[in-house]
């Protein structure tokens, strides 16, 4: 019976296991995450939900591994609506080539969705972060329902980043977790939703630094703290928002 059940349809598994289709997946970098990540990866093809209190806890630092990975293979990262602008000389310390990321910023959530839903549908990124605009009238479970679905034809990561607050609500996203600053260097993750058995213990997440990317390559070692600034904060200079969308690389 159980073996005939397997067969039926690959989003199809057993309560008390992870489940396992035929999306790519992408190790995270982190040996304990990847354990409890269905198919011990990132999964393509779907919306990644990650939830946070606020911006500037490391979430970028969090994602540098699999960025890093990408870059290697010449795909294209885009960040849409970016509350802060990460300092891009610390995208190259850690091995991401600067001319595979790609900023958009525009002046209305209204252009946001729309810059969001033409790059889902161009499928030609390795990584797309997005930071929905969460007014009700814009960011409700139809629009998630509409971007979850044209993730799935899509061929690269789709990360969502939404406030903490969100977790109560509804979502078609099939892996989310919620983050939370521990310390400087280390990030608690709690998976709350995956094709799988429920995680009740949290996940402690040491952060990487430049030199643990790229060994050997840095003679100096910046402060834990002036780290994580240094990738979360907003730059001194503005990006121009001319148009419905401004493209930056």
């Amino acid at each position: 019976m159980s073996s005939k059940l397997d067969q039926i349809h690959p989003d199809l598994w057993r309560a008390n296991q992870l489940s396992s289709d035929n999306s790519t997946r992408l190790s995270s970098g982190f040996a304990s995450l990847d354990e409890q990540l269905p198919g011990s990866g990132w999964p393509t093809r779907n919306l990644i939900e990650l939830l946070l209190k606020h911006h500037g806890i490391g979430e970028l630092r969090f994602l540098m591994p699999v960025f890093r990975r990408l870059s290697l293979e010449q795909k294209k990262l885009i960040l849409i609506g970016a509350p802060l602008l990460p300092l891009t000389p610390v995208f190259e310390q850690f091995g991401v080539a600067l001319n595979q990321v790609s900023l958009i910023q525009t002046d209305k959530p209204q252009d946001r969705l729309w810059a969001i839903e033409q790059v889902l549908q161009s499928d030609a990124f390795g990584a797309l972060l997005m930071w929905l605009p969460e007014e009700k009238t814009i960011c409700n479970a139809t629009v998630l329902r509409r971007l979850q679905y044209q993730a799935t034809k899509s061929t690269g990561l789709s990360f969502v980043f939404r406030p903490l607050k969100a977790q109560l609500q509804p979502s078609p996203a099939p892996l989310r977790l919620c983050l939370t600053a521990h310390n400087p260097d280390t990030l608690r993750v709690q998976l709350i939703k995956r094709r799988g058995p429920v995680l009740e213990q949290a996940l402690m997440i040491e952060l990487p630094r430049p030199q643990n990317a790229l060994p050997g390559t840095l003679h100096t070692t910046p402060h834990p703290e002036e780290f994580s600034r240094a990738l979360d904060r907003p730059e001194f200079q503005t990006i121009p928002q001319p148009g419905r969308s401004q493209i930056t690389a």
